[in-house]
């Protein structure tokens, strides 16, 4: 069947040696991501409540044990913010966010929630300013990034003792139909927990949870997510037809599912965290 997506193979970096700047970013080549065509944040799942109650609580080790009576609201950066999927569960939980994503077209589609402040720009060279946040989150995007100058990006901007977490949702390819189905979807999935990502900026040792959890889709619902990865956004009009085709027949011919039938996909979300 087809190749894996790059956007979900672990260690693949995605930028030059130099700092991004905004206009580079917008290259379809260097961030696939600016021709999204506006299904991502409808088909795209969330993160479990484990991962978010993860990340909240390193943060709030991070500002110490007292850490809703210090200082007032914990803060946190999301880095490559997408449509604001983490960053929106981040607020809802009480934090301030600062967003922080290269794409227009994908900050289009997040919805306006009080709490999260949104920028363009890139996790090299993010803008925001130095000391500020009790974590700095890489929700689906750390892969992205150049590892060394993103690390030092965010060493940068975290406060002293602060947190750093790479999140990333993928289906769960240890079963086997699951796993067909991601090489069909070309949407790759294999960030291995036995391979910490390697962030520059002098942090400890990543420690890693792992949460498994299940989402449900409809047939229809599972070919527009694949419509929202990497390789079918920058694809021919051929190689897109062929892989819908072929995700067609996979789903309703050979899995058997119905039109509008739910079908269960199990997800592993693994969260690393590090600190200071």
């Amino acid at each position: 069947m087809s190749v894996p997506d790059n956007e979900a193979v672990a260690g693949t970096i995605n930028t030059d040696s130099t700092a991004l700047s905004n206009t580079v970013s917008t290259s379809l080549e260097v961030n696939p991501f600016v021709g999204e065509g506006g299904a991502y944040d409808s088909v795209r799942p969330a993160y479990p409540h484990e991962a978010v109650a993860a990340l909240i609580e390193a943060a709030r080790r991070a500002r110490g044990a007292d850490a809703l009576g210090q200082g007032g609201p914990l803060r946190a950066a999301d880095i490559g913010a997408g449509t604001g999927k983490m960053s929106e569960l981040l607020a809802r939980s009480g934090l301030l966010v600062d967003a922080v994503e290269p794409s227009e077209a994908m900050r289009a589609q997040a919805s306006s929630i009080e709490g999260v402040t949104w920028h363009g720009g890139v996790a090299e060279e993010t803008g925001l300013p130095n000391d500020m946040y009790d974590i700095v989150v890489f929700a689906q995007s750390w892969h992205w990034m150049d590892p060394e100058r993103a690390g030092l990006e965010a060493a940068r901007i975290l406060a002293p003792g602060g947190a750093l977490a790479i999140v990333w949702n993928q289906m769960a390819v240890s079963i086997p139909w699951v796993h067909r189905l991601t090489r069909i979807m070309r949407s790759g999935d294999v960030h291995r927990p036995d391979r910490p990502p390697m962030p520059g900026g002098g942090f400890a040792p990543m420690t890693l949870t792992q949460i498994a959890w299940e989402d449900r889709m409809t047939p229809e619902e599972i070919l527009t997510l694949g419509t929202t990865r990497s390789s079918y956004i920058r694809s021919s009009e051929a190689g897109r037809a062929r892989m819908q085709e072929n995700l067609r027949w996979y789903l309703y011919d050979h899995l058997g599912y119905a039109p509008g039938e739910q079908v269960t996909i199990p997800y592993a979300t693994l969260v690393w965290l590090t600190h200071l």
